[in-house]
């Protein structure tokens, strides 16, 4: 049911290896029981598993040898929980702000803003993902490059064509005889 670590750079020793299998074995069922009660999900209760033992991996020299490794176990368990429950919390907050927040549609809404949204939502995901990272997020080509492990020539191309496609398309939505002057600063960088 639960992995052990495979990462050979925590637990070198071929005596810390066997050490640590007989921590797991002797553990793994007791911590995985307190998770699952003290969790809201039986996903967060694995993912908290697997990072209570991913830490004594890490810091084995720091796990007590015999019977005090159970209570440093559940103690570190107790950490992992109380930061899952923190991060779950500020993810429900956020979801309810956000729900709170008014939908921008009718009246109120910008028509530009939307024929913006409708062009990007035209491109293929490739396209959208290499232009929302220059024109939203600021990075350069370059940048972009490292991020989507790409030569920055590729990028380069890629974003020229995805600017293209983005102007097709925002234009495909403008009414006829719409003035230049409302074109948004992301459709006039993309201008030839």
């Amino acid at each position: 049911m639960y992995a052990q670590p495979e990462d050979e750079t925590f637990v070198t020793s071929a005596g810390g290896r066997h050490r640590f299998d007989a921590l797991f074995q002797q553990h793994v069922a007791g911590i995985a029981s307190y998770c699952r009660w003290r969790s809201c999900s039986f996903a967060d209760a694995e993912d908290a598993v697997a990072e209570v033992f991913l830490i004594a991996w890490r810091r084995f020299e720091d796990v007590p040898i015999g019977d005090d490794a159970r209570p440093w176990l559940y103690a570190t368990a107790w950490r992992v929980l109380a930061n899952q429950a923190r991060a779950n919390a500020r993810r429900r907050r956020l979801n309810e702000r956000l729900s709170a927040q008014p939908v921008t549609t009718g009246a109120g809404h910008d028509p530009l803003v939307a024929r913006v949204q409708d062009a990007l939502a035209a491109l293929d995901l490739h396209d959208r993902e290499v232009l929302l990272l220059v024109e939203w997020e600021g990075l350069t080509p370059t940048e972009v490059a490292a991020v989507l492990h790409r030569p920055p020539v590729a990028v380069r191309v890629r974003l020229h064509r995805a600017r293209r496609r983005f102007r097709d398309a925002y234009e495909a939505q403008t009414v006829a005889g719409r003035a230049h002057a409302s074109i948004s600063p992301l459709l006039r960088r993309c201008e030839p």
